[in-house]
């Protein structure tokens, strides 16, 4: 023997060495070691995670979930040992991705939802409005537009056409897209044709 220590923790599973100070800790069900410690996590059968308890009542179940790669980064959460965020609309993504991204998007990356707080959302929709009523569309851009609703998945047809926004008539959100351009005589100008 020569009196050399690898690690204080060994995994014969992962045949992994590491020290105790991040608390390691092997999870049959995950089939890979896990850091934080044992009593800190519960794993959900339904997304193959191991799961903070401070999040465990409150998430949402999407089966495979963490099984997938970071749609920021596109390393699989799986296995990563970057700590995953559960995004309101069920979604995962690697915190700190997160962190990058709402620095300049509110959205989810994979389906479009609004993932800020409501509250926040709700008083940037409100001053986005204003700006748009003190900014009206000049007649030679004015358009009506058909608009499909990221956030209430709601399509709306006949919606006034501004460069800041389309609003949702049925939630309020600006987190729209448009679907169709419609002529004020009503003809369409969206398709293929000249």
């Amino acid at each position: 023997k020569c009196g050399i220590t690898f690690g204080e923790y060994h995994c014969n599973i992962c045949n992994l060495w590491m020290n105790t100070t991040k608390q390691p800790f092997h999870c049959e069900k995950c089939g890979i070691c896990r850091v934080g410690g044992r009593e800190n996590f519960v794993h959900c059968d339904q997304c193959d995670m191991c799961i903070s308890r401070s999040t465990y009542n409150n998430h949402l179940c999407l089966k495979d979930k963490f099984k997938n790669s970071c749609p920021i980064c596109f390393e699989n959460m799986h296995t990563s040992r970057h700590a995953a965020l559960d995004l309101p609309c069920g979604h995962a993504i690697h915190t700190h991705c997160f962190r990058k991204l709402a620095a300049f998007d509110y959205r989810c990356p994979i389906c479009k939802k609004t993932v800020v707080n409501s509250d926040t959302m709700s008083r940037a929709w409100t001053e986005r409005a204003r700006e748009i009523q003190s900014q009206p569309m000049p007649a030679d851009l004015a358009r009506t537009v058909d608009i499909w609703c990221n956030d209430c998945e709601v399509k709306s047809e006949g919606r006034d056409w501004h460069f800041l926004g389309v609003q949702c008539p049925n939630c309020r959100s600006f987190n729209t897209a448009v679907e169709n351009n419609v002529s004020r005589r009503g003809e369409s100008t969206g398709g293929g044709g000249h």
